[in-house]
């Protein structure tokens, strides 16, 4: 998902892919995530998109 195709989804959709990165930006590990290292771009691109998010919702 691009922060340019977020008018595509519903806002539930949204908020669970929200919940998603952050707890990935967190370091938060859950059953449902995939455990793997995350570069610092691909947590700046993360941290984009959860503005997109929240300016979306």
């Amino acid at each position: 998902m691009r922060i340019d195709e977020l008018h595509k989804f519903s806002d539930g959709t949204l908020f669970d892919v929200h919940i998603a990165l952050d707890d990935c930006l967190k370091g938060i590990q859950m059953q449902y995530l995939p455990q793997s290292i995350w570069r610092k771009c691909d947590k700046d691109r993360a941290a984009a998109m959860i503005q997109a998010i929240d300016k979306r919702l």
